[in-house]
């Protein structure tokens, strides 16, 4: 009988228990995933990957919160809106950025409705050890491959065999890849790719935005390598719509033999494959193709927009087996078409001038030791790109707001202060003999003290809020290949939460910070300033920024434009050049120039807002970015301290992050023969704003339009 009791008894406590239990189990299994195969490039955007499932029974609406810090001085959130369907995991294709030694990335699930955290998590990204590390840091003298799709022929050993060679010397190869259900759904996902490859992929893995993604990050300055293999690639597709060459039947065909030893395969007999037909698309503009005998054409390489292509007709894979040996230098010859522009021109004429090749990165065989200069970088310092220098250049133009007292003004202050609490204090009491006042009277002189100071310090440094921005328009005539970039300073007289309005939907916002040209993993710095954002499939907008009283923050602005401001037509008449600038802008064009080929060109004068207008001048030399050389580059490397040189010219910006890539093509384009007609607004308006807010606005619009002039023979005077 008494077991039965003490049975009756312990069966509540198991119940409340297990009830317990079931409510302290987390009913939400999250798992994050970061950069290509956890390769990443510091500053610079990184897609993020977060799978979620959950044991609930009814839908959650709910709010993903990732923040991480992006550079030295800024921490990005980011936060994106979802609803979890029972039984029915989801995932969640994100971009954000990573500084170099970031320590940590906070994840967190915030039920929408009630706005309480429900599940949260730190992941630790960087460890004392580099084997122990969330994430893996490319350098700046490192090539990062993306692969999507299969893994053959030697393509995964190609690290060990290949290396990197760019201006900052040799590096390694790293290649990572990705399921098709783990391509970013946003071309910002793509941005630290050097090259991506798409072997024999199953396009029915891929979803819309994933391919849309692709081609606006090849559009923007990206490069793809397509080995379409087995499975056909659709006319409505949008990469088969970018590319420039279209994919016909399949069908047999022959490589011959000087074809397989160009692309470092063994020679002395040709190999029998199943290729796809390659035809050049009318429209295409500078292309170049492989073919055979029977003039079919086995490897095509052009221009997509900015980026650059390469198609591949045949499968390596299907080959006999005596070409896997050389697999290495084969895709080595395929990658370096693709990456590399022939013949592009120098950014200027003086002598030393950066090749845009040089400012790039190209990939050679590990074996070879031509052009070997340099060793690999090393993983706990990083050294900042060229595009990151300069954007230190165009922040010396954003932080004209603010400028440090000099330190005269400071020790002024404390002479005066010294003179109060001294001499003065002294006298007074002295006169009036109340000496045993001293307490009150000094406590009285440092609140007036204070109260100057901070009035005085406000009326020498404050002044009123000021917007100042930097955007470069880039385009391609009679093409929808358009993007724009924006370098924006807010500066704060006062401390608040501040918000921007106006922002287009298809916007990627992001701090920018100076930099300096080697960080080390020792010297953690704190991003003391956050940046909150709402992202959603096609952008990163700002809801909240807060800036300190008397600060600077930075930001930077990406999207792709529906059309330029301004079109333009150019024929060459023998020296003489003609323009016909079409301005369909509301502001007026203050100035222009017409870039050619062999570093000529013209500069022409304003044309009105809502006007046309024609030049004819003569060409003669000109630099093709005032030359821009390496020592220029040399300059806007930030020290501990800050210069404040105020040496900025409005083509710095041509080379910052987010141009830079454009520039190369532009140079490439230049040495193809076509032109560039650049020009420079006056007072043009920003295209947002700060809400609630009245501040001063200093606006430096510059556009580059790609254009392709039309030959005219001059008539002959009788």
């Amino acid at each position: 009988m008494l077991r039965v009791w003490l049975i009756l008894l312990a069966f509540p406590a198991l119940v409340i228990a297990a009830a317990a239990a079931e409510e302290d189990e987390d009913p939400f299994n999250v798992d994050f995933f970061c950069g290509w195969g956890g390769y990443y490039r510091p500053m610079e955007w990184t897609p993020v990957e977060i799978g979620i499932s959950s044991t609930l029974t009814e839908p959650f609406a709910g709010l993903i919160t990732v923040s991480a810090q992006q550079d030295g001085l800024n921490t990005m959130n980011v936060n994106y809106e979802f609803v979890l369907t029972p039984d029915i995991p989801l995932h969640l294709p994100l971009v954000t950025k990573f500084a170099f030694t970031a320590d940590k990335c906070s994840v967190r699930l915030v039920d929408k409705e009630r706005g309480r955290t429900q599940w949260s998590q730190d992941y630790e990204l960087w460890g004392m050890e580099t084997g122990s590390r969330f994430i893996t840091v490319v350098n700046e003298n490192d090539m990062l491959i993306g692969l999507v799709g299969n893994r053959k022929f030697g393509l995964l050993r190609l690290p060990k065999q290949s290396k990197c060679l760019s201006n900052r010397g040799q590096g390694e190869v790293q290649v990572g890849d990705k399921l098709p259900r783990m391509v970013p759904w946003d071309w910002t996902g793509f941005v630290p790719l050097d090259l991506l490859i798409l072997y024999d992929p199953d396009w029915n893995l891929f979803n819309t935005q994933q391919l849309k993604a692709i081609t606006q990050w090849i559009s923007n300055g990206g490069k793809l390598l397509l080995v379409p293999g087995s499975h056909p690639l659709a006319a409505a597709n949008p990469i088969a719509r970018l590319l420039p060459v279209e994919l016909h039947d399949l069908k047999q065909t022959t490589v011959p033999a000087e074809i397989l030893e160009k692309m470092g395969l063994t020679g002395g007999e040709p190999e029998q494959v199943t290729a796809w037909s390659l035809v050049p698309k009318s429209e295409a503009n500078f292309y170049k193709v492989e073919t055979n005998d029977a003039g079919d054409c086995l490897f095509a390489t052009g221009y997509a927009g900015f980026g650059h292509v390469g198609v591949l007709a045949f499968d390596p894979a299907t080959m006999t087996d005596r070409q896997r040996e050389n697999s290495a230098s084969f895709w080595i010859y395929c990658i370096r078409d693709v990456l590399e522009y022939g013949n592009s021109l120098s950014f200027g004429t003086t002598t030393g001038a950066i090749r845009s090749n040089q400012v790039s990165r190209t990939i050679q065989s590990a074996s070879d030791a031509k052009n070997e200069k340099g060793r690999p970088g090393n993983r706990n310092r990083f050294e900042i790109g060229r595009a990151q220098a300069v954007n230190n250049a165009v922040m010396e133009f954003l932080y004209q707001g603010i400028r440090p007292l000099s330190i005269w003004w400071v020790i002024l202050l404390l002479i005066t202060l010294a003179v109060l609490l001294g001499p003065v204090d002294y006298k007074l009491l002295k006169r009036f003999d109340r000496l045993p006042l001293t307490w009150l009277t000094c406590a009285f002189w440092i609140i007036l003290f204070t109260v100057g100071a901070y009035y005085g310090v406000q009326a020498l440094r404050a002044g009123d809020m000021e917007l100042r921005v930097v955007s470069v328009l880039d385009g391609i005539d009679n093409s929808e290949h358009a993007w724009s970039t924006s370098y924006c300073g807010v500066f704060a007289p006062y401390s608040d939460d501040y918000r921007l309005e106006r922002l287009q939907v298809n916007q990627w916002w992001s701090g920018i910070a100076p930099a300096q040209q080697s960080i080390w993993q020792q010297s953690k710095e704190i991003a003391g300033r956050r940046i909150y954002c709402f992202q959603h499939d096609g952008g990163n907008l700002p809801y909240s920024i807060p800036i300190n009283i008397w600060d600077v923050q930075c930001l930077l602005n990406e999207s792709a434009l529906e059309k330029m401001p301004f079109d333009a037509e150019v024929q060459r008449q023998g020296d003489q050049i003609v323009v016909n600038v079409v301005n369909e802008s509301e502001s007026p064009i203050s100035k222009g120039r017409v870039l050619l080929s062999n570093n000529r060109g013209i500069v022409f004068g304003n044309v009105p807002a809502g006007t046309s207008k024609q030049f004819s001048i003569r060409s003669h030399r000109m630099g093709i970015w005032d030359d821009y050389g390496e020592e220029r580059y040399r300059q806007y490397y930030s020290r501990r301290g800050r210069s404040y040189n105020m040496n900025f010219k409005k083509e710095d910006a041509f080379f910052a992050q987010g141009c830079l890539q454009r520039t190369q093509a532009m140079s490439a384009y230049l040495a193809s023969g076509a032109a560039v007609v650049s020009v420079e607004y006056d007072r043009a308006p920003v295209s947002f704003a700060l809400k609630d807010h009245t501040y001063k606005r200093n606006h430096i619009q510059l556009a580059r339009l790609v254009v392709f002039p039309k030959e005219q023979e001059e008539e002959t005077q009788k």
